[in-house]
């Protein structure tokens, strides 16, 4: 009876020891793709904190850009743009005078019609504006 019970203890100890084995390798297998889980997570985390600084520097530099000052600043450098009762000086190295530079603005702003009556009629007037 010894060797009969003791080949049902044997049988039933091995297969414990086999679904042992075959639990610990699944909890390993469910244990190593958590860590590779939580791995990716971190790296996704950093890479979104990037993202978020990216954002705030571009948001940042849209809110300057689109800022009353910034935009005063642009029409008065890329079109000679004045508020009212502003007068206008430009410095150049070339000496320009402020009498030069009001004839100058004065002769912009003259009429397309006196222009053709002065490139007609006026030559010489319509030199000194055109040499201007």
């Amino acid at each position: 009876m010894n060797t009969s019970r003791f080949k049902k203890f044997g049988t039933i100890f091995l297969v414990n020891v086999a679904v042992l084995a075959f639990l610990v390798l699944g909890f390993g297998r469910e244990y190593l793709r958590n860590v590779e889980i939580e791995r990716s997570i971190a790296e996704l985390n950093a890479q979104n904190d990037a993202l978020q600084g990216k954002q705030l520097e571009s948001l940042s530099v849209i809110e300057q850009l689109s800022s009353e000052y910034y935009l005063e600043g642009e029409a008065r450098r890329k079109h000679g743009l004045a508020k009212e009762r502003e007068e206008l000086a430009i410095i150049d190295d070339d000496g320009t005078t402020n009498d030069e530079l009001r004839t100058t603005t004065e002769t912009t702003r003259s009429s397309n019609v006196m222009r053709w009556w002065q490139y007609f009629f006026d030559r010489d007037a319509f030199d000194d504006v055109a040499a201007l």
